[in-house]
């Protein structure tokens, strides 16, 4: 009698993203659900219905995902499903952006403020609260250095929540107002930064990092729109300075795709970084609301991120190059 040998046969998804929004509706997305079929890639999207069940069947290796995007895990909750779930795939062997390790730390404002304040870039003067001296007050020099206004934020924050500009006096009201939205979390009194104006903009950008290559947009903060840098701005304005302090951020943090806010403060003209790094920002598009990433900047991020998971299931490419990319001229009719 002759026994079959049955092989357990492992299901393999080139490209993994996790997700919690109610809908996956969204062009970014799609985009890259896009990119993965042109390039023979398989994509999968994990999320709250589907996690738990994902997660089983990698522990069984019935499952592998070579390249995953976390969009979903709360980095400093290690009880979170999500946050388990990337911690899962980092030990599986599978490439996770962001590491979840390096996430959680460099995701503390209180740790990652001095970490590029080492480094020599330009950041606020900032005053760190930590959790256990909520009532403390700060000292007269403290005040006259902080200034007003001033901005509250917790350490852990992200999307601005949480964050609140002190234009009187600061209170233990305010304190308590903001250890209400991050219990336990440190939070940082951070000096107001007033940007210059450069031609008819205020000088506050928006710069994402992905493996080496930067995309800058000016960012209104009064209506959160983007608009991307042309070339044009880059050279008139001198703006160099802001593909360097993202490549000098993720060399401190290790994170290899983020956003940042930098703006060049009216006080001294010195690029500033406000935002030090969101690994998770908000991938909504301006066709869903003014205040989303431009469309083709979206469109493009999926681009670059599909061919940085076609190199690393290939093997043997390098996934960091240095580039700035610049949004697409429109030629006048004239030129057409």
């Amino acid at each position: 009698m002759i026994w079959g040998i049955v092989k357990r046969v492992m299901e393999i998804f080139d490209f993994g993203i996790g997700w919690v929004g109610e809908t996956e509706e969204y062009l970014f997305i799609e985009a890259l659900r896009s990119e993965c079929a042109q390039r023979g890639l398989r994509f999968l999207v994990v999320n709250e219905r589907s996690v738990a069940r994902v997660a089983e069947q990698i522990r069984k290796n019935k499952v592998k995902i070579s390249f995953f995007l976390d969009l979903a895990s709360e980095t400093t909750d290690l009880g979170d499903k999500f946050t388990r779930f990337v911690y899962r795939l980092k030990d599986s062997g599978s490439r996770v952006v962001a590491d979840p390790d390096q996430a959680r730390f460099a995701a503390d404002k209180s740790i990652t403020h001095f970490n590029l304040e080492k480094a020599g870039l330009s950041v606020p003067y900032t005053i760190v609260i930590r959790n256990w001296e909520p009532t403390r007050r700060l000292s007269e020099e403290e005040k006259q250095s902080l200034g007003l206004p001033f901005v509250i934020k917790p350490a852990s924050g992200y999307a601005q929540k949480g964050v609140k500009i002190i234009r009187k006096r600061l209170s233990l009201r305010e304190i308590a107002e903001a250890r209400t939205f991050s219990p336990g979390d440190n939070f940082l009194l951070q000096q107001f930064v007033e940007p210059e104006i450069l031609g008819q903009d205020p000088a506050w950008f928006r710069v994402i990092y992905l493996f080496g290559e930067t995309v800058m947009c000016w960012w209104n903060t009064a209506t959160g729109v983007y608009r991307q840098v042309t070339l044009r701005d880059f050279d008139d304005f001198n703006l160099a300075p802001l593909a360097r302090i993202a490549a000098e951020i993720a060399g401190i943090t290790g994170i290899e795709w983020f956003s940042c806010e930098i703006a060049r403060d009216k006080k001294n003209s010195r690029f500033t970084v406000i935002d030090y790094m969101n690994d998770q920002f908000d991938i909504s598009s301006q066709t869903q609301h003014s205040a989303g990433v431009p469309d083709d900047v979206l469109i493009f991020l999926a681009q670059r991120l599909v061919e940085k998971a076609w190199r690393h299931v290939k093997g043997g490419y390098p996934l960091f190059r240095r580039a700035i990319w610049f949004t697409r001229m429109k030629l006048r009719d004239e030129d057409a």
